[in-house]
């Protein structure tokens, strides 16, 4: 029998939690960012789980410092974003194994507007990389019927602040309760049955 509740395979902290506790879904956390040489024996361990027809992922690395992108040095670039990019890439190759037929794979990226990138390079580069993986899942996986999409945020990432114009909603970056939850859902949900391979910003429209 296919086990209904979902799944959230995510790095553990308290905005992934709170995902968790919205969508009542099983939570298996993320190896550590800092040991690369760690990812294989997870994904190794991860896929050999029950598949489950509602699969959310999330890689939220911990919080830096927003700095221009010709100060980043080689260890900087490689802790921002070619280990939490390779990290993406095995939690979605086992969220790809994991969903069963006819099921759906959400992804929930941080990722900043244009008007906030200046800063946060390699946070906005593994988000149009998200993207592309996501794409990959729903071209490769849609044949047996599921579909894979994405929803950003920039909670996290932006704060304070803002360069004008404003968003039009109030209250950015918003919370996962008010903000992410419900954009996960409507690609959770039936009405979306003919959405695949697309991107929701779940950011008051700051991306307008």
């Amino acid at each position: 029998m296919l086990n209904d509740r979902p799944l959230l395979i995510a790095s553990e902290n308290q905005e992934t939690s709170r995902l968790a506790m919205s969508l009542d879904a099983e939570f298996v956390s993320l190896p550590d960012l800092t040991r690369p040489e760690t990812f294989e024996a997870w994904r190794a361990k991860t896929l050999k789980g029950d598949v489950r027809e509602r699969v959310i992922v999330s890689v939220w690395p911990p919080p830096s410092e927003a700095r221009d992108l010709v100060e980043l040095d080689a260890n900087a670039w490689v802790n921002r974003f070619e280990q939490p990019y390779l990290l993406w890439n095995f939690v979605l190759g086992a969220a790809a194994k994991r969903v069963a037929d006819g099921g759906r794979v959400v992804a929930v990226c941080q990722a900043p507007a244009a008007l906030d990138a200046p800063g946060l390079t390699p946070e906005l580069a593994i988000a149009d990389g998200v993207l592309a993986l996501v794409r990959s899942i729903a071209a490769a996986e849609g044949p047996r019927g599921v579909r894979a999409n994405l929803v950003t945020t920039p909670i996290g990432l932006v704060e304070g602040d803002l360069v004008a114009p404003q968003p039009p909603l109030e209250g950015f970056p918003g919370t996962i309760e008010t903000h992410v939850v419900g954009a996960v859902r409507t690609f959770l949900s039936a009405d979306a049955e003919g959405l695949t391979g697309r991107v929701l910003s779940a950011d008051g429209g700051r991306t307008l």
